[in-house]
């Protein structure tokens, strides 16, 4: 576990500078140690943006946790150039190799967040300044290693469950692999602690940060992911009537770069575009299609997470999702439609013109359109009522796209639910559509248990080890004993 200790020892130590829009935009901490560090306010605003940054490092949301989320499922493949096509193949193929810079990078950068957010809750308590600051600081750091954790688990299941600062070697090599239901405990717990101490909202430079809708939010889809809909119902409930989101009534608008942290935003990772800056997105490249110099980006990488033509089918022609999410073709902002370029493409993402890398767009890792469908789906598990406040839920979300409302007693077949499991199928396929390449379908797919049927029938057979990923090899060198690999890797 050599660079296992090494990121839990020094990934709190190292990066904490600025890493999004206002709220984050703090000077960088240089040679800071845990001997003369962590002893002011400043310190510890600076130590908990250091947190904020690793949800933008590759490993998480900057390039390859989300790409995990929709192109290991029916909703995208590889791109349309050789380069798309060899980098993220095994995952696509579900062929993943434990020696894969993705994998270890997926692992090795969630752990430095986390060892981060160790660090943040060891020394806060230690130190004196104001109450609400602290409080803040404190509740966003449980938020971060919630959400890190979340993403680790789903991924690879049984992980070692780290949840101190370490600063004996001895205790970093004891670190074995924690079951999966110890680890959602944990999660729970943190998400808790976080919902009590963090704010409703924040204003001016803290916009953006974790609020407590937000960790509410990700507490009811913890609650969905281990089968306990009748918790996830009241914290879901809770978010809604709050009163603090909505909506936004054009579902393009979501996509617009300077309508980053907007009413539907429950939480997003903010990503800044700056001279020098090192937290600019990348998803520009990642998903423009391929041709060159198109939105003034000199070389695209042809689309590493490319919608599938059954996708592009699943959509209806009065869905107003439709041309905002995926598209075969491209009309720019003047109407007019530019030809040449390869295959199908992800609208959603296509950025800011003539920003190759770096640039302002959010990844929505929470919006209030997920809370709605989560809660439908929550009421639906914790007891099927025909036409009751589950529709509603769903119905509205469907509104906003222009679609007609579902009922029990509906003359179309196409829009009546007659029972529990066809509302399932419904909120599946919403949630396919309305949260369409943001890095939802296959965790949706894994947690419903309906992977590898939904997949079956579009000609992707796999097998039940494959529902993970294998644990990074160099893990498992450096520590054979508590780290095992999972089964049939």
């Amino acid at each position: 576990m050599k660079q296992f200790f090494t990121i839990v020892l020094t990934a709190g130590l190292l990066g904490l500078g600025s890493c999004s829009k206002d709220f984050l935009e703090l000077a960088p901490i240089s040679n800071a140690n845990a001997g003369n560090f962590y002893q002011s306010e400043q310190d510890f605003e600076l130590a908990i943006n250091g947190a904020y940054k690793s949800l933008t490092l590759e490993g998480v949301y900057h390039d390859f946790f989300q790409l995990v989320g929709d192109l290991r499922s029916d909703n995208t493949e590889m791109g349309t150039t050789a380069g798309s096509r060899t980098t993220f193949q095994e995952m696509h193929e579900f062929r993943d190799q434990s020696t894969s810079n993705i994998v270890s990078g997926i692992w090795n950068d969630h752990y430095n967040g986390i060892a981060q957010c160790n660090r943040i809750l060891d020394k806060i308590q230690g130190v004196e300044f104001t109450a609400a600051k602290k409080s803040r600081i404190t509740g966003e750091a449980y938020f971060l290693r919630a959400l890190l954790y979340f993403n680790l688990v789903r991924a690879f299941g049984d992980m070692p469950l780290i949840r101190e600062d370490l600063t004996d070697i001895g205790k970093a090599y004891a670190a074995g692999r924690t079951p999966v239901g110890e680890v959602y405990n944990a999660i729970i717990e943190d998400l808790r602690q976080a919902a009590g101490l963090l704010s409703p909202s924040y204003t001016g430079a803290n916009i953006g940060r974790a609020t407590a809708g937000a960790a509410n939010s990700l507490l009811g889809k913890v609650y969905l992911t281990i089968h306990r809909s009748s918790d996830a119902v009241p914290v879901l409930r809770e978010v809604i009537n709050s009163k603090q989101y909505n909506l936004l009534a054009s579902f393009d608008d979501l996509w617009k770069p300077a309508n980053g942290n907007n009413k539907e935003s429950v939480f997003e990772v903010q990503f800044l575009q700056a001279a020098g800056a090192s937290t600019g997105s990348f998803f520009s490249i990642r998903y423009t299609p391929y041709l060159s110099n198109f939105l003034g980006i000199s070389t695209t990488g042809g689309g590493y997470n490319i919608p599938t033509a059954d996708l592009l089918n699943a959509y209806s022609a009065a869905d107003k999702r439709k041309n905002s999410s995926v598209a075969a073709g491209y009309t720019n902002a003047g109407g007019s439609y530019v030809s040449g370029l390869e295959g199908r493409h992800t609208r959603k993402f296509l950025g800011t013109p003539n920003v190759e890398s770096g640039a302002n767009d959010n990844w929505p890792v929470l919006r209030y359109a997920d809370v709605l469908l989560l809660y439908a789906e929550a009421l639906n598990e914790a007891g099927w009522v025909a036409d009751g406040d589950a529709f509603f839920y769903l119905n509205e979300v469907r509104g906003r796209a222009g679609l007609d409302s579902y009922s029990s007693t509906a003359t179309d077949p196409t829009l009546r639910i007659s029972s529990q499991e066809d509302f399932r199928l419904a909120i599946e396929k919403e949630r396919r559509l309305e949260l369409a390449c943001e890095g939802h379908r296959w965790f949706d797919l894994v947690r419903t248990g309906r992977a590898k049927t939904v997949l079956a029938e579009k000609g992707m057979n796999i097998l039940d080890h494959q529902l993970l990923l294998p644990i990074p090899q160099q893990q498992i060198d450096i520590n054979p004993e508590k780290i095992i690999q999972n089964k049939d890797y």
